[in-house]
């Protein structure tokens, strides 16, 4: 077994590609693979990706199916981690090295995430404000939006073979389902505080041109992450009572959508603590 596979999905990315696998090429770990699976490419990327002769790198050619690209890509990792990444972003150098060791010396992390550069070819970089540390009461985050950033994670490849765990569809947001159903099964997050991908801002990019769909998709995810809390719950009577009241102040206009979300993330978390 391979300490860690590297999966990185591609599509059209012919401009960007090489950039990505060199950086993985550059990781001062060497004890990994690379599956690049091309989801459907009708531009030269798949001949950019042959041209690299590492045996190390595997290329596997699905049809356009993004979720089901990156499904089969986790089918084949061999990897005791699994580290993603996308086709038009650049690794730190250290960026394998720090999270194997962060996933060797705490067993219990299930998902590792880190800190983001973003960069562009129109403005300098910039180091967002992100969450750092472990995740505590993870539903807490879930219910406001995804609070990891997808190609930076590295995973517990065995916890995702132990429950089967695949992407769904869920289009634009399969990482933010990801993320709660690993967390119903009892994972644990964790932000390592230092940027360790350099992640590309595209005019292009799947989370500019659809952002009202993911903005949808985003909310049936935080809808789901809500009636879980709910259920888990269901014997406390002032969660029933509150949400007849927060229900009828929204279809009354009294309140917003935000404002109501505001509102259960505060009781949810009184609830957590107390327990």
């Amino acid at each position: 077994m391979v300490a860690v596979t590297v999966l990185m999905p591609t599509y059209n990315a012919s401009k960007y590609v090489a950039e990505a696998i060199e950086s993985v090429l550059k990781q001062s770990f060497e004890d990994w693979e690379l599956i690049i699976v091309d989801d459907g490419s009708t531009d030269n990327t798949v001949d950019i990706i042959r041209s690299y002769t590492d045996s190390r790198i595997r290329l596997i050619c699905n049809e356009h199916d993004f979720i089901g690209s990156l499904n089969l890509g986790l089918k084949e990792s061999s990897g005791k981690y699994i580290a993603r990444v996308d086709a038009d972003d650049i690794m730190h150098p250290d960026r394998l090295k720090i999270q194997y060791n962060i996933m060797e010396e705490e067993p219990e992390i299930t998902v590792c995430g880190s800190w983001v550069k973003i960069f562009s070819e129109k403005r300098p970089p910039i180091l967002p404000v992100l969450l750092n540390g472990r995740l505590d009461n993870i539903y807490l985050y879930l219910l406001k939006q995804n609070p990891l950033y997808h190609p930076t994670i590295m995973m517990r490849g065995d916890f995702l073979r132990m429950y089967n765990i695949l992407y769904e569809n869920y289009k634009y947001a399969e990482d933010y389902k990801l993320w709660f159903e690993i967390a119903k099964l009892g994972g644990v997050f964790f932000i390592e505080s230092q940027p360790l991908l350099y992640y590309r801002m595209t005019e292009n990019q799947v989370s500019k041109l659809y952002m009202n769909e993911k903005r949808e998709t985003a909310l049936r995810i935080r809808n789901e992450v809500l009636q879980f809390l709910m259920e888990k719950n269901e014997d406390n009577i002032w969660i029933h009572l509150l949400r007849e009241g927060l229900e009828l102040a929204e279809k009354e206009g009294t309140l917003a959508s935000e404002e109501v979300y505001d509102i259960w993330r505060l009781v949810f978390s009184k609830i957590i603590i107390n327990h």
